[in-house]
């Protein structure tokens, strides 16, 4: 007789693991060692230089005669010594154990028993980052073809590691399979990432190759080192957060499983994240590159109609009393400063209570503000702080139930669950959870050693934001350090009138940046427009220093950023990625399918209209001078047609829709097992198809590969003409004619068997049909 399995075949795993291992273990030693020897002796003396440096009061007397300065200075020094007399004293009370104990004699409430678990954070966590990644990668999609595409503002070319470039893994594997770099590649990337962080958003599937398909996609995306994102702190800060989500999920679960809690090293990872965040957000500030007003407690005087993108509260935040500015100022850094020790103290109620400030307060700056969702991955990472006690007034019922049953079972330690399983399955999932703990090791021994860097950017003279890899596992961050005082913005205006008439100028707003003087500021965040921003980076930043100096009209002409003057010709030739840019509808733009005849670029100082100025107006403009306007136009200023893009805005809202029915369908099947999955298959088929269709119709290399796969593409007269116009009309009729036939076989299987994603798929179709004909309307007619 045989013996049993786990008697012959553990000691080959052990034996098989050892070679594997050995070189690993030596080289993980290694780099301990030097990272003992080196950089241990550096942050040690780091800190005992900040140490010496700053000044903490001794007595009363002298506390009174600091300044505002020597508190701030004081505050961190102050907070870091707080935590670190609280945490022995914690952990020899044992406060939380003490807690959990008097709760269970008491006849604790429902949560009481979650006050130790994570199942309910693990998903709030996913959930937030999934909605960081769908904004992410929507800006890619809606907007970056415009920007950066090959006929953008800033057109752009992938290099290759070797030549400067960092790594892409995303748009580096399609070129392996031959279909090389360019729009419609980062169309798919863009898309494909915006299916898998919706499934990550709303949906019930949790594995890892989730967050980890979004992450690599995201990463390739920021380091294709674009102009117009790759300097965004919010940009490598979610690729951060987003590289320990992966850590968070197991290899598969439909729900919440108790052979696969959260970790508990990742959640401390991710703490260790939003101590790091915040701190440096607060270090910037009284640093030596930071504005002079932070000390003076005056800086939100002038930040709320300076920042970058404001909203309609920014204007009633703006006018409250100097007293109430002073006060919000001395809470940031508090928040920033002070509470972030907070979360190092191993209370519980410490933990909650600076976890839910900071993400107050997070969420009161996103109510002040359009930052795109750099406040909301900035909180993301203080839900770590927060347990299932807390978070279960956010879920159903049927949620939190599952929630505890896994904690019980989990802190049984699966007894009833080993029940339940055979002695294989026991083996398999005891070398699963080995090798799951192993694997959270070495990434906190990761994480460890190469938080080095930002230590010390964080507590050296100057903290700023700065990223230490290509691959933005570490960064630093520190935001608003300098705040304007003044707001310079670049104006815009066109005019369809052959002989310039004043009367005729109408004016050309960005999205939401100011403009006209009556035009309400917009709410758009976690979304926002990368045109806004780098216009506001490059242009008010240099156009303060000239206001101030009083500069010659001809000055703030010369300092014109490049991609705006590509963005005036673009717009003079009717190019319509160009039009998605700005504020005007393009059919207003383009009127009656004709270009402006020339744009009008002027300067003018913005602050908040107040009361002396006219009803409903938001905005007090000043120009910069008399004649400041520069009209540009003619014919010179125009591409050639082949240089010019064209296509309908509906086509967008296509993509978008099949994308998300796409990625819903994929759970969906993933979950059900083999027979849904078959139905989902051809439920997904006429989405892929639509989805193809339309992505294809602007790229005539992508157009030629696709034709096959259309049958009866003969029927339709524009498939038989040559040329864009001909290709895109072909598309849509075809898109709308498949569509129709789909969309009324959806509802006949969604009535036959009872289904909300199949009636979600029949409305998508419909929708691509609705969609095609308003974008055939858009299109120029068909040659008889």
């Amino acid at each position: 007789m045989a013996p049993p399995l786990p008697t012959w075949l553990l000691p080959l795993l052990r034996s098989a693991l050892a070679d594997w291992m050995g070189p690993w273990i030596e080289l993980a030693w290694a780099e301990f060692l030097h990272f003992w020897r080196a950089e241990v002796p550096k942050l040690l003396s780091l800190l005992a230089r900040s140490l010496s440096r700053a000044k903490i009061p001794a007595s009363v007397v002298e506390a009174k005669g600091f300044t505002m300065g020597d508190w701030l200075d004081a505050a961190p020094v102050l907070a870091g010594i707080a935590a670190c007399v609280a945490t022995p004293v914690a952990l020899l009370l044992g406060d939380d154990a003490r807690v959990r104990e008097l709760r269970r004699e008491r006849g604790s409430p429902a949560e009481a028993d979650l006050s130790n678990s994570y199942w309910l954070t693990r998903e709030a966590l996913l959930s937030g980052m999934g909605l960081c990644y769908l904004c992410g990668f929507l800006v890619s999609a809606l907007q970056h073809r415009a920007l950066w595409g090959s006929l953008g503002l800033t057109p752009l070319s992938r290099r290759p590691r070797g030549a400067g470039g960092r790594p892409t893994p995303a748009f580096e594997f399609l070129e392996h399979l031959g279909w090389g770099f360019g729009d419609w590649q980062l169309e798919l990337v863009s898309w494909l990432g915006a299916a898998l962080a919706l499934q990550l958003l709303v949906g019930r599937l949790r594995t890892a190759l989730v967050p980890a398909a979004c992450w690599v996609l995201y990463l390739s995306i920021v380091n294709l080192q674009a102009p117009f994102t790759y300097s965004y702190g919010w940009e490598w800060l979610t690729c951060e957060v987003g590289f320990l989500a992966i850590f968070l999920c197991p290899l598969y679960s439909r729900g919440l499983r108790s052979w696969t809690p959260p970790p508990r090293l990742v959640l401390w990872l991710i703490r260790w994240c939003a101590f790091r965040l915040l701190l440096g957000a607060g270090m910037s500030k009284v640093g030596r590159n930071s504005s002079a007003c932070w000390r003076q407690l005056s800086c939100t005087e002038t930040h709320y109609f300076t920042q970058p993108v404001p909203n309609p509260l920014a204007w009633y935040m703006h006018h409250m009393p100097e007293s109430f500015h002073r006060v919000e100022v001395a809470l940031t850094f508090v928040e920033q400063l002070v509470l972030p020790f907070l979360m190092l103290v191993p209370i519980r109620a410490c933990r909650v209570l600076a976890g839910l400030l900071e993400i107050g307060f997070q969420m009161g700056i996103v109510g002040t503000g359009n930052y795109a969702w750099i406040n909301f991955i900035g909180a993301l990472p203080c839900v770590a702080l927060l347990d299932d006690g807390v978070l279960c007034r956010l879920y159903t019922k049927r949620t939190v139930q599952e929630a505890r049953e896994a904690a019980r079972e989990a802190a049984l330690g699966g007894a009833g669950l080993q029940r339940r399983c055979g002695r294989l399955a026991r083996l398999a999932r005891r070398g699963y959870g080995a090798a799951r703990l192993l694997v959270h090791a070495a990434l906190v021994a990761l994480m460890v050693r190469m938080s080095a860097e930002p230590i010390k950017e964080l507590f050296g003279p100057a903290p700023w934001i700065n990223s230490y890899d290509e691959w933005f596992l570490m960064n630093s961050q520190g935001v608003f350090g300098f705040i304007n005082r003044h707001r310079v913005q670049v104006v815009l205006r066109y005019t369809h009138d052959e002989r310039l008439a004043p009367g005729s100028w109408r004016p050309l707003d960005f999205k939401c940046l100011p403009g006209s003087p009556g035009r309400r500021p917009c709410f758009m965040s976690p979304y926002h427009y990368r045109l806004d921003w780098e216009t506001w980076i490059r242009v008010t930043a240099s156009g303060e220093q000239l206001w101030e100096q009083r500069a010659p009209v001809e000055a703030y002409h010369q300092r014109l950023p490049e991609f705006l003057q590509t963005l005036v010709v673009r717009l003079l030739s009717g190019d319509d990625d160009a039009a998605g840019l700005m504020g005007v509808p393009a059919r207003e733009l383009y009127e009656g399918g004709r270009p402006p005849v020339a744009i009008s670029v002027d300067f003018a100082s913005y602050t908040f209209a107040g009361g002396s100025d006219p009803a409903g107006a938001w905005w007090r403009p000043e120009p910069v001078g008399a004649g400041s306007a520069w009209a540009y136009g003619g014919e010179g200023s125009r591409l050639p047609e082949d240089q010019v893009r064209k296509s309908p805005r509906q086509r967008h809202w296509i993509l978008g829709l099949c994308a998300g029915g796409l990625g819903l369908l994929a759970e969906h099947a993933v979950l059900r097992g083999a027979l849904p999955a078959l139905e989902g298959a051809a439920a997904a088929a006429p989405l892929a198809h639509a989805f193809g269709i339309a992505l294809a119709s602007d790229y005539d290399d992508l157009w030629q590969a696709a034709m096959p796969f259309m049958p009866l593409m003969d029927r339709i007269p524009a498939c038989l003409q040559v040329g864009r116009a001909a290709r895109q009309r072909c598309a849509y009729e075809y898109a709308q004619w498949s569509s129709t036939v789909c969309s009324f076989a959806a509802l006949l299987w969604a009535l036959s068997s009872r289904g909300l994603l199949k009636l979600v798929v029949c409305g998508i179709l419909l929708a691509v049909v609705y969609l095609s004909q308003a974008a055939l309307e858009g299109l120029p007619a068909a040659p008889a």
